[in-house]
């Protein structure tokens, strides 16, 4: 599928489209998860985790190359017109479940810590028509979020590390490797749905310029945000005890509590109000990649499905409660493991097994 050089965005901009699809409200709870069976071993496993989703945009880069075009193209070589659209139809939904999944988390949060008698469908609508604006004027707004995502608020946040840093514990981290590989292996199964969020790469392959020369950028977003989670969970594991750490809901949001200025006194307040920037960006990527796939495979316009994507949305987040979005987040992890890291490798070999591909160029 060949798409317009003005749609399309410069390579170096992929290292942004990759730090916004790992980076969303997941950091400031993971170190829990994660800690659960390999205790403070875990930020080992972050960056295992990490190999292995460098691992898999190899694969994803290699599969896209054959089909020359996204998921949707690759599938319908694969299988023919009509079967290759009806597996797309799932990587399609697994996008907005995502999507949703994110939304929840981050009205979760405002609730809890914020304004706990706001109804959800306010902050819903509010997020989601900034979201439709912003995907109304074109995959290169979506990216410019994107890297506003990361310019303002990112550089921000990782300042703030210096603030726990002073009184962390490092001896929390010793022994290191005392905990068993199949324990070592759960954590790194948490991890892998904490840094998930490069599949985006199936949809947004074709509006990358010289995509060939856009991996190199790939590699390098997942390697920052490897470094971002694993120090992250280094800062939590030294400032929490494990017993602390077992009953904290969101660690590295609790942490900012300690932050105090003489003109600020609930420095969580801003930093909640910052994240929307991120979480907005990120429901942007994915409910792109959702309403461009329901474009593609029921022949409809892309502001259409985006409505009904959104619409759906909001009701949801009405509708869901904590054991609704409890049942959807474990859905969408079983899905990211299954499709993403078991699927797409079988895929791109059945794919130089029995398909030849388009040529390069």
């Amino acid at each position: 599928m060949k798409v317009d050089i003005r749609h399309q965005v410069s390579p170096y901009l992929v290292f942004f489209i990759i730090y916004n699809s790992q980076v969303g409200v997941g950091i400031l709870s993971f170190q829990r998860r994660i800690a659960e069976k390999a205790g403070y071993d875990a930020w080992i496993s972050v960056l295992v985790a990490g190999c292995l989703v460098q691992a898999f945009i190899w694969v994803m880069y290699k599969l896209l190359e054959k089909a020359d075009g996204d998921i949707i193209d690759v599938h319908i070589d694969a299988f023919g017109k009509i079967l290759g659209k009806f597996v797309s139809f799932f990587i399609i939904i697994y996008y907005g479940l995502a999507s949703i999944s994110v939304m929840l988390e981050y009205i979760e949060i405002v609730h809890v810590w914020m304004f706990p008698v706001l109804p959800s469908w306010v902050i819903s609508s509010l997020t989601l028509i900034l979201v439709y604006y912003c995907i109304s004027g074109g995959f290169r707004v979506v990216v410019g979020l994107s890297f506003l995502s990361f310019l303002f608020p990112q550089v921000i946040i990782m300042v703030l590390y210096f603030f726990p840093l002073k009184i962390a514990e490092f001896s929390n981290l010793l022994p290191i490797m005392n905990h068993s590989l199949v324990d070592m292996l759960d954590s790194v199964k948490s991890s892998m749905y904490t840094i998930a969020g490069t599949e985006v790469l199936l949809m947004v392959y074709p509006f990358i310029r010289n995509p060939d020369k856009s991996k190199k950028f790939a590699h390098l977003g997942v390697l920052f945000t490897t470094v971002l989670y694993t120090v992250s969970s280094i800062v939590s594991f030294t400032f929490y005890s494990e017993s602390q750490l077992k009953t904290t809901i969101w660690p590295e949001l609790s942490i900012t509590k300690i932050i105090k200025f003489s003109y600020l006194e609930r420095f969580e307040y801003l930093y909640i109000s910052m994240y929307f920037i991120i979480v907005t960006a990120l429901i942007s990527l994915l409910l792109w990649c959702s309403s461009r796939g329901l474009k593609r495979i029921f022949n409809m316009k892309q502001k259409y499905a985006l409505l009904i994507l959104s619409l759906g949305s909001v009701l949801i987040s009405q509708l869901g409660n904590g054991q609704a979005r409890e049942i959807l987040n474990t859905s969408v992890t079983q899905m990211n493991v299954y499709i993403f890291y078991i699927y797409i490798p079988l895929l791109l070999l059945y794919f130089t097994l029995f398909k030849r591909g388009k040529p390069n160029g």
